[in-house]
């Protein structure tokens, strides 16, 4: 994918502003355009003149960053940013998680985005202070993952790149249920987890290597078991990752509001940014 231009959203809540940090940070590093849009739907709905307001944050972002930045000119709806983010190759926004009660079958502001995002979406938690350098790919070990991992690569350089697969404990629970010893679970645990680690060796065979990782820098492969989402994020913690990379596959609204997908639950539960590439893009 070509990085051509980000669209960064502020409802000027704390959060917010570090989205719009890291979004400059990234135009910087991309050198591309950024686009700022006010999200009409946050708690500081009612801000006297928030386009004045966005229109300056755009002039600072551009004299600090040495960058293109332009605010646009109304506020928008979740779903009007949305569509406008389909002119754009990238969405940055905090981890905005208000309700509304019109729309509370569709989750938080940030489900709804994360589900409703047809351009990668990147969820800005932490202040930032450099690009990010320690990056932590979730990955199903499907012929998706090879693309996914591509493009954390483009996106950050890392110097430390770790692919993480989750095992999910689902076949565990059918054994105990045929009253299989324990002992032939935990055989049937190793060898699923030594399956895997086979199967990403090969997918890092098959990677088209940036000059960063051949360079001397870290590629490191792992495997967990458990909820893929819950896992991923207590590996995150584990290894101070600055960002976690989850693909995301197309799920139905009922889907959506009775379990979530691995990148809803992965944005809310892990400590740092995360960077949602959907499969279909």
């Amino acid at each position: 994918m070509h990085f051509d231009s980000i669209l960064a959203v502020s409802d000027f809540t704390a959060h917010s502003e570090h989205a719009l940090e890291r979004a400059a940070l990234l135009a910087r590093q991309h050198q591309i355009a950024l686009r700022l849009i006010h999200l009409a739907e946050g708690p500081n709905t009612f801000l006297f003149d928030p386009i004045a307001r966005l229109g300056q944050r755009a002039r600072q972002l551009g004299r600090r960053y040495e960058i293109s930045v332009h605010a646009l000119g109304a506020s928008a709806s979740l779903d009007e940013v949305l569509a406008e983010a389909c002119a754009s190759t990238l969405l940055v926004m905090g981890p905005l998680l208000q309700r509304s009660w019109k729309r509370f079958h569709r989750g938080t502001t940030l489900d709804q985005a994360v589900h409703g995002s047809l351009s990668p979406l990147l969820v800005v938690k932490q202040a930032p202070v450099k690009p990010y350098e320690r990056v932590l790919v979730a990955i199903d070990l499907s012929p998706r993952s090879k693309p996914l991992i591509d493009f954390a690569c483009r996106f950050s350089t890392p110097t430390v790149l770790k692919l993480f697969h989750a095992i999910d404990t689902i076949e565990d629970a059918k054994l105990r249920s045929v009253n299989v010893s324990r002992e032939t679970i935990q055989a049937n645990r190793f060898g699923s987890r030594q399956q895997a680690r086979d199967r990403l060796v090969q997918v890092v065979g098959t990677l088209d290597v940036t000059p960063p990782v051949s360079q001397g820098h870290l590629l490191a492969v792992d495997v967990g078991n458990g909820d893929p989402a819950y896992s991923t994020a207590l590996h995150q913690q584990a290894t101070q990752a600055e960002l976690v990379v989850v693909g995301k596959r197309r799920s139905s609204s009922l889907a959506q509001f009775l379990t979530g997908s691995v990148a809803q639950r992965l944005t809310k539960w892990a400590d740092s940014d995360v960077l949602v590439a959907p499969f279909d893009g």
